[in-house]
């Protein structure tokens, strides 16, 4: 299994994604929702190349994965030799060629 590094982009991310969800579907919906982030991350940790290659997004490298149960999400990350870089999530709905990913 791959270590894991969680940029401090994916993190504002999740914190800015989390209040969304608290205000326009409850504090219980958005439990779920870290909840389902978390089982995520470490779905691909276990298993990095499932995610879908994302040729469209720059830095070479990033793939995507949906959040299980919350489908309007996506998690970008690199795999790298020995670990796993977390760049962004965010609504698939949005100009993703527009993210900023960092690489």
């Amino acid at each position: 299994m791959h270590g894991a590094v969680q940029r401090p982009q994916f993190l504002f991310d999740i914190a800015e994604e989390l209040k969304w969800l608290n205000d326009k579907a409850g504090a219980e919906v958005a439990l779920r929702w870290d909840e389902a982030v978390a089982e995520t991350i470490e779905h691909i940790r276990r298993w990095p190349g499932m995610g879908r290659p994302r040729h469209d997004l720059k830095p070479e490298g990033i793939r995507s994965w949906r959040i299980k149960g919350f489908a309007r999400w996506l998690l970008f990350y690199i795999e790298r030799p020995d670990e796993i870089v977390f760049l962004r999530i965010r609504q698939a709905s949005m100009n993703l060629g527009a993210l900023d990913m960092g690489g």
